[in-house]
């Protein structure tokens, strides 16, 4: 065989792995395009324990659970982004959410020390802003500041009309 027959061959296996590459790399791009609404809890805990580093995927999962009230399984995902993630905004909203369990097991200042970490990583968070605001409209001494923070988050135009209408029936709760 000489050696042009053997380049020829070569290149020629070359593109079809190629090809048989490239599509199965689309295929794979479509089954990581999930929706994640048709995907249970415990097939998200599988696929992150494989992957513990997904975060966008541990955080659907935390929120999940925090919207069904579990914090014990909700808590462990969002340390884990809260103590790995690069990204401010994940990192930020998973303290925020923690904030908001402490808070609900009536520890007020490791709350608010977790808020004002949140918001020290992202200034913006709406989030850590409205449980921050929240927090301080309950107590006397700070709801001058809670109101100031939420009346914030309303001139900003961030908020859903459901959230909206939630944060400017609280303020109005906490007028002078």
């Amino acid at each position: 065989m000489n050696k042009w027959l053997l380049s020829t061959i070569t290149i020629f296996i070359f593109f079809i792995i190629l090809f048989i590459n490239l599509n199965n790399n689309s295929e794979t791009f479509n089954r990581t395009n999930t929706d994640l609404d048709n995907v249970t809890n415990k097939e998200m805990e599988e696929v992150i324990n494989e992957n513990p580093d997904i975060h966008p995927m541990r955080i659907a999962l935390a929120n999940r659970y925090f919207d069904e009230i579990n914090y014990s399984n909700a808590l462990p995902h969002y340390m884990y982004v809260a103590e790995n993630s690069n990204d401010n905004e994940l990192k930020s909203f998973a303290l925020s959410q923690i904030a908001w369990m402490v808070f609900e097991s009536s520890n007020i200042e490791v709350a608010i020390d977790y808020l004002d970490e949140a918001l020290r990583i992202n200034e913006n968070s709406i989030i850590a802003k409205s449980y921050l605001g929240i927090i301080y409209l309950q107590n006397p001494n700070t709801r001058s500041d809670g109101r100031d923070l939420l009346n914030e988050i309303l001139s900003s135009n961030k908020l859903s009309s459901e959230d909206r209408i939630f944060v400017e029936e609280l303020v109005s709760q906490y007028e002078s």
